[in-house]
C-alpha cells in the first residue's frame, strides 16, 4: 500500500475513474456502457481534459495526457483489475474493484441486484469473473 508524506493512501487512477463516473459534472468526459457489467467509456474529445484532471488531482507538476493515463490503464489489466474491451475507448471494471470501490453502493441496489443473463459477446460476465484474468483485447 503507497502511502503519501501525510500518511493517506494515494488515490489510484481506478478509483478516480470510479468517482469521476459517479459525478454527472463529468459525463463530457467519462460514462456508464453498461452499469451492471462496470462498463465505461471515455468520451472521445474530452478524454484529454479527464487525463489533465487526473494529473491534477494527482499533483503532477506536467501535464497528464490521455497516452500516459492510458498506459496505466493496460498496467491494470495485467492484474485483472480493469480490461480493455473490444470497442474504442472502453474498460471494464473487475467485479473485485467493483465491490472494493463501493459495496454498499453495488450490493442490493441497481448494479448486481439482478442474476446476470447469457453475458453479451462483448463484455465479461461479472458473474464469472477471475480476478486473476490476464485476457484483454487489442490496444
Amino acid at each position: 500500500m503507497s502511502l503519501s508524506v501525510t500518511g493517506r493512501r494515494k488515490l489510484r487512477l481506478f478509483e478516480y475513474l470510479f468517482e469521476s463516473l459517479c459525478n454527472s459534472e463529468m459525463e463530457s468526459c467519462i460514462q456508464w456502457v453498461d452499469k451492471t457489467k462496470g462498463v465505461f467509456q471515455f468520451i472521445s474529445k474530452n478524454k484529454e481534459k479527464l487525463a489533465e484532471l487526473w494529473g491534477q488531482r494527482k499533483g503532477n507538476r506536467k501535464p497528464m495526457t490521455y497516452q500516459k493515463m492510458a498506459r496505466a490503464l493496460r498496467n491494470y489489466a495485467r492484474t485483472g483489475e480493469i480490461t480493455k474491451i473490444r470497442r474504442k475507448l472502453t474498460y471494464q471494471f473487475s467485479e473485485a474493484v467493483l465491490q472494493r470501490l463501493s459495496p454498499s453502493h453495488f450490493l442490493g441496489k441497481d448494479l448486481f441486484c439482478s442474476q446476470y443473463g447469457q453475458p453479451d459477446q462483448e463484455y465479461l460476465s461479472l458473474n464469472h469473473w477471475n480476478a486473476n484474468y490476464y485476457g484483454y483485447g487489442g490496444y
